[in-house]
C-alpha cells in the first residue's frame, strides 16, 4: 500500500467536522436519497463520517451500512444512529482493504472520500474492493470536487486565508478554520493545511490544531479510463448533482458506474 491513508479524522478537526464540513449546498444528500430509493436493496456508505449522508438515508428506510477509517467518526456515528433509534451497522475499516463478506446494491463514496487516496495503487485497490462488494446489477456512486478556483489563482498557493468562522454553543465561543493550499497542477494534487481554532467571547484562543491532508483531483476522461481499468462499465458523470453531464463551471461531479 502507499503511504497515504484516506484520512483518519481525530482531535479538534473531528470535533468541529460537522460545523465546517456538514453543509449540503448542492443538495448532495437529496441526490443520494433519490438514487438509493430508485436502486433499492442494501446500501454501503464508504467514508460515512458522523453520518451526514447515512442518517438521512436510514431515516427514509434505506437499509444502509456505514464504514469509516476514523475510530472517532465511527463512534460518533454509532451514537447518533442509536440516539435516533435507527438501524444501521457502522464499521471501522479501510476502504482499500475492507472485506465484509457480502455484496450491496448500491455503494456510495460521498464528499471527497475517494480523493483522499493519493497513491495510484491505493486508488486501484479501493475501486477493486468496491467492485467486489457490488452485486451483479449493483451501482457505485461517488462524488468528487474540482478545485477550479485554486487551479486558476496560482497567487493563492501557500497563502493562509479564512475559510469558515462559525458561532458555537451559547457562551459566545466561535470556531474558526484557516486554510493554506499548495497545488501540484501536473500531478493534480492539493496539499492542504488547516488551522482549527476555538476562541472565547473575548477573542482568546482556547483550543487550536494544525492538520494536513492531500487531495487528488480528476478529469472526466481520466476517471473513465481509471474505472474501466478497475472493472467498471456504464460510467456516467453528472455535474453538481443535477441532470446535466459534468462540464466546465461545475464544482462537483457525481460519478455513476456499474460492475462488469
Amino acid at each position: 500500500m502507499g503511504s497515504m491513508s484516506y484520512k483518519d479524522y481525530n482531535g479538534l478537526e473531528a470535533e468541529l467536522y460537522d460545523i465546517f464540513r456538514g453543509g449540503d449546498e448542492l443538495d448532495e444528500i437529496g441526490f443520494y436519497s433519490e438514487v438509493a430509493a430508485d436502486q433499492g436493496g442494501n446500501c454501503l456508505d464508504l467514508g460515512c463520517g458522523t453520518g451526514r449522508v447515512l442518517l438521512p438515508l436510514a431515516r427514509q428506510g434505506i437499509h444502509i451500512t456505514g464504514l469509516d477509517a476514523s475510530q472517532f467518526m465511527v463512534e460518533e456515528c454509532r451514537a447518533r444512529v442509536a440516539a435516533e433509534g435507527l438501524s444501521a451497522e457502522i464499521l471501522h475499516d479501510d476502504m482499500r482493504t475492507f472485506d465484509l463478506g457480502r455484496q450491496f446494491d448500491l455503494i456510495l463514496l460521498p464528499g471527497a472520500t475517494f480523493q483522499l487516496l493519493e497513491e495510484r495503487e491505493d486508488v486501484i485497490s479501493a475501486l477493486q474492493q468496491v467492485r467486489a462488494h457490488l452485486l451483479p446489477d449493483g451501482l457505485m456512486l461517488m462524488s468528487l470536487f474540482i478545485p477550479y478556483y485554486e487551479i486558476v489563482h496560482e497567487s493563492l498557493d501557500g497563502v493562509w486565508r479564512l475559510e469558515r468562522d462559525e458561532a458555537i454553543g451559547n457562551d459566545g465561543q466561535r470556531a474558526i478554520c484557516h486554510v493554506c493550499a499548495d497545488l501540484d497542477r501536473c500531478e493534480q494534487v492539493m496539499d492542504l493545511r488547516h488551522r482549527f481554532e476555538v476562541i472565547d467571547r473575548s477573542g482568546v484562543t482556547v483550543k487550536s490544531e494544525l492538520k494536513r491532508s492531500r487531495l487528488r483531483w480528476y478529469g472526466k476522461y481520466e476517471l473513465e479510463l481509471l474505472l474501466a481499468s478497475a472493472g467498471f462499465q456504464s460510467v456516467e458523470i453528472l455535474g453538481d448533482f443535477g441532470d446535466e453531464q459534468a462540464g466546465d463551471g461545475h464544482a462537483a461531479m457525481a460519478v455513476f458506474a456499474k460492475r462488469k
